[in-house]
C-alpha cells in the first residue's frame, strides 16, 4: 500500500509508480491521481517479486511538495479486501480470483479503464430492457426495409442480415434490396434466387427508389446497412416506439460491433437529438425508421456520387421538421450489429461535402467546413459578424498576482478576435503588487478594473459585471485560466450569435494537459459533472465527442459566452441561492428551459488552474455552504437531473469518464 500528499501549484498531480524488472524493462506503469492537499492511497502488486519501484510525482512540470510518501507492506487478505471495497463503492462486480480482482481495480485508476466490461452489461442489464410489453396501443404499423446494396457488399453480407431478418419475433415486414448497376452477374443472381425464397423480399434496382416509397404510402420505412444483422428483437422493440411515439418522424438506436469471433464489442451508446453533434459525425447512423411520407419528399439518395448518403437523407428531412427535438426519437437499446463498415475518414470527407452542399442550399453564408489530420470528423467553423460585435470578458479575482497576470496576459497576446473588453472585477484585494497591476492596467484600452466591495460571491460578483459590460456578448472568464489556441473567442462568437444557440463553453485542460471540462452531464454524481474529466488532451474520447463540437445540457462558467439580453432575459446568475457552487449549471439549465441550445467546442482551448485562486471546499462552513448550494439545484431541477438528453442512460452516472454503467440509477425508457 502508498500513501501520497502533496502539495502543488496545480490542482491535480497525475502521480505514477513503475515496476521495473531486474533486466530493467519497464513491468507495469500505476496511476495515482492525486488532488493537491488531499492524500491519495492505493495498492501496488508486484507479482513477480524484486522489481525496482520508480516514482514520478506528476506528468507535467511545476512546483510540488511532497509531505508524504509511505510504503507499507500488506497481508493479501487486507489487499483483497481494500479492492473489495473500491469496487463496491463504484458498483463495480467484485472477482474472487486476486489476478482477476487486482487487474479491475488498477482499472479503476485510469481516466478511461474498463470499469464495467459490455459482457457484464449485457447479462445484467440487456434481458430486461428488451422484455417488450404487449402491443396494445394503437394500431400496429406497417413497417418495410430498404436495404442499398453497395459495390463493396458481398452476397455472403446481405445473407447474415437477411437471415437475422427472417429470424425476428416480429414478422409482419418486407424487405427492399437495391442493388446497383455495377454489382457482378454472380453476385445480382445470387440475391434473386434469395428473395424468390421469401416473398417478403424484393429486388429492385437503385433508380426505382421513388416508386417503391410510392407504392408503400403508409409504411413506416426502415434503412438498414447490408453490413451488419439486426438484434432478435430489433423489429418489435421500434414498432413499440412508433407506437409510444406516434407523432415523431425519424427514429434511431443504439449499436454495437461483432468481433470476427462472433462476440459482440464495442458499444455505441448514443445521445438524444443533438443538431450540433450531427453536424460533426453522423453520430445516429444509416439504422433509421422514418415514418410513412417523409422520404418521398426527401428524393432518392445520392448512393452513387457520396459515401455519407445517409446523413444526406438525414439532413434533407430533418430540414423538413417543424421541431426536430420532439420529431426525432432515440430509442436506447442495442438493435444492431455491425461487422464491417466504410473508412472513417472517407466517411468524414464526404459528410463535408454534404454538410456544405445542405448550408448552401439553405442559404447560410461564410460557413467553413474541414476535416482535420488527426480526427474523423467535420469541424465547423461558424462565421462572426462584421463587423465585429463587442464582447465584455468578465474576470472576477482577489489578489494571487501570478495567476491573473498568466490570465490576462494571455488573453491580450493570444487572442486573434480584436473587439472585445477585459473587465477585471476586484473583489477587494489588498497586496501592493495586484494594487500596482491594476494601476499599470490603466494604460490598457480595452481593461477596466470594476471594485467589487462585497463578501465573497461568484454570483453577485459576475451580476455586477454584467450590469457594467458594453458588449452585446458576456463572456464569464475564470482568473486562472490560459489561452491555448488563438482563435478560442473568434470560435466561441460564431457559434453565440447564433439565434437558436445560448451559452457556449471551451475545452479547458488541467496544466498537465489532462481535460478538465468538456461539457456538463446534469445527474452525474446525483448533481453534475465534467465528462471525460482526465482524458489526455489529445485523445478523440468515446465516440470521438472529444473532438466533436455538440449540445450539452451545461458548460463551466470558467469561460462561458452568452448574449447579454439572455443573460439579463434568464435573471443572469443566482446570487441569493449558488452563491459559489452549481450557480453555471442552474444558469446553463435557465437557457435551456428558455429555448436555446447549449453549445460545446472543443476548437477553444485553454489551460484552466482550477481552484488556485479560491482553494478547495476544506472547512466546516464551506463545505455545510455547498450542501445547501447542492440541495437547491436537486430541489429546482429535480426533473432534469435524471436522464441527461445529451447523454446516454447506459453510461456511468457515478464517474466522470464516459465508461459503461451498470443502469446504476434507474429504468431507461425505450423511447425518448
Amino acid at each position: 500500500m502508498v500513501e501520497l500528499l502533496a502539495e502543488s501549484e496545480h490542482s491535480y498531480l497525475d502521480a505514477s509508480f513503475t515496476l521495473v524488472r531486474e533486466d530493467g524493462r519497464k513491468a507495469l506503469n500505476l496511476r495515482l491521481p492525486t488532488r493537491s492537499g488531499r492524500i491519495a492511497k492505493r495498492l501496488i502488486w508486484s507479482a513477480r517479486g524484486g522489481e525496482q519501484l520508480l516514482f514520478s510525482p506528476a506528468a507535467c512540470a511545476g512546483k510540488y511538495r511532497l509531505k508524504k510518501l509511505s510504503l507499507i507492506r500488506v497481508s493479501a487478505v487486507f489487499a483483497l479486501d481494500r479492492m473489495k471495497v473500491r469496487l463496491s463503492r463504484r458498483l463495480l462486480t467484485v472477482p474472487q480470483r486476486m489476478a482477476d480482482r487486482w487487474v479491475r481495480y488498477n482499472a479503476t485508476f485510469a481516466p478511461n479503464g474498463a470499469r464495467v466490461s459490455y459482457r457484464d452489461w449485457m447479462a445484467n442489464v440487456e434481458p430486461r430492457l428488451l422484455k417488450i410489453r404487449q402491443f396494445g396501443l394503437g394500431a400496429k404499423p406497417k413497417l418495410s426495409l430498404l436495404i442499398p446494396v453497395g459495390e463493396g457488399d458481398t452476397s455472403q453480407a446481405v445473407t447474415r442480415l437477411l437471415t437475422s431478418l427472417k429470424d425476428q419475433t416480429w414478422s409482419h415486414w418486407r424487405a427492399w434490396l437495391f442493388l446497383p448497376s455495377s454489382l457482378s452477374v454472380a453476385d445480382r443472381e445470387f440475391l434473386q434466387s434469395f428473395a424468390r425464397s421469401d416473398e417478403r423480399v424484393q429486388v429492385e434496382s437503385v433508380a426505382n427508389w421513388l416508386s417503391v416509397l410510392e407504392a408503400e404510402p403508409n409504411n413506416y420505412h426502415l434503412i438498414c446497412p447490408p453490413r451488419a444483422q439486426l438484434a432478435s428483437r430489433a423489429l418489435d422493440t421500434l414498432v413499440r416506439a412508433v407506437q409510444l411515439r406516434p407523432h415523431a418522424r425519424v427514429f434511431y438506436s443504439d449499436e454495437d460491433w461483432l468481433h470476427e469471433s462472433g462476440r459482440r464489442v464495442d458499444p455505441v451508446f448514443k445521445p438524444a437529438w443533438n443538431p450540433e453533434l450531427l453536424f460533426s459525425q453522423n453520430y445516429i447512423g444509416e439504422f433509421v425508421v422514418y415514418s410513412p411520407g417523409v422520404l418521398k419528399s426527401a428524393g432518392t439518395p445520392s448512393f452513387a456520387s457520396e459515401l455519407a448518403w445517409d446523413l444526406d437523407l438525414l439532413l434533407a428531412v430533418v430540414g423538413s421538421l417543424e421541431d426536430p427535438e420532439a420529431e426525432v426519437a432515440h430509442v436506447p437499446r442495442v438493435l444492431l450489429h455491425r461487422f464491417a463498415a466504410p473508412g472513417s475518414r472517407s466517411y468524414a470527407e464526404s459528410s463535408r461535402r454534404v454538410l456544405d452542399s445542405r448550408f448552401k442550399q439553405t442559404g447560410i453564408p461564410g460557413v467553413t467546413l474541414e476535416v482535420p489530420d488527426h480526427a474523423d470528423v467535420v469541424k465547423v467553423t461558424w462565421p462572426v459578424p462584421q463587423p465585429e460585435p463587442l464582447v465584455s470578458l468578465l474576470v472576477p479575482t482577489r489578489d494571487k498576482l501570478s495567476v491573473l497576470r498568466l490570465c490576462i496576459d494571455s488573453i491580450l497576446e493570444k487572442t486573434t478576435y480584436s473587439n472585445y473588453e477585459i473587465l477585471i472585477l476586484d473583489n477587494q484585494s489588498e497586496e501592493a503588487e495586484t494594487l500596482e497591476y491594476f494601476a499599470q492596467l490603466e494604460s490598457v484600452p480595452n481593461v477596466r478594473v470594476l471594485p467589487f466591495n462585497e463578501p465573497f460571491n461568484y454570483s453577485a460578483i459576475n451580476n455586477f459585471g454584467a450590469r457594467h459590460a458594453r458588449g452585446d456578448i458576456i463572456g464569464l472568464i475564470n482568473n486562472d485560466v490560459e489561452v491555448i489556441s488563438r482563435e478560442w473567442l473568434s470560435e466561441m462568437v460564431g457559434h453565440v450569435v447564433r439565434p437558436e444557440v445560448g451559452c457556449v463553453g471551451a475545452k479547458l485542460c488541467y496544466g498537465d494537459g489532462r481535460i478538465q471540462h468538456a461539457g456538463v452531464v446534469v445527474g452525474l454524481g446525483g448533481l453534475a459533472g465534467h465528462i471525460h474529466k482526465f482524458h489526455h488532451r489529445g485523445s478523440t474520447g468515446y465516440m470521438n465527442r472529444l473532438v466533436s463540437t455538440q449540445n450539452f445540457s451545461a458548460v463551466t462558467a470558467a469561460c462561458l459566452l452568452v448574449r447579454k439580453k439572455i443573460f439579463e432575459d434568464v435573471g443572469g446568475l443566482n446570487e441569493k441561492d449558488l452563491k459559489v457552487a452549481f450557480n453555471d449549471v442552474d444558469f446553463c439549465l435557465k437557457v435551456g428551459q428558455a429555448g436555446y441550445r447549449n453549445v460545446w467546442t472543443p476548437w477553444a482551448e485553454l489551460y484552466h488552474h482550477e481552484s488556485i485562486s479560491r482553494g478547495i471546499d476544506n472547512t466546516r462552513e464551506k463545505r455545510n455552504r455547498f450542501d445547501r448550494e447542492a440541495r437547491y439545484l436537486r430541489e429546482k431541477w429535480v426533473e432534469k437531473l435524471g436522464l441527461d438528453p445529451c447523454y446516454s442512460p447506459f453510461l456511468t452516472y457515478t464517474r466522470e469518464d464516459f465508461s459503461l454503467g451498470l443502469n446504476e440509477r434507474r429504468d431507461v425508457p425505450l423511447v425518448r
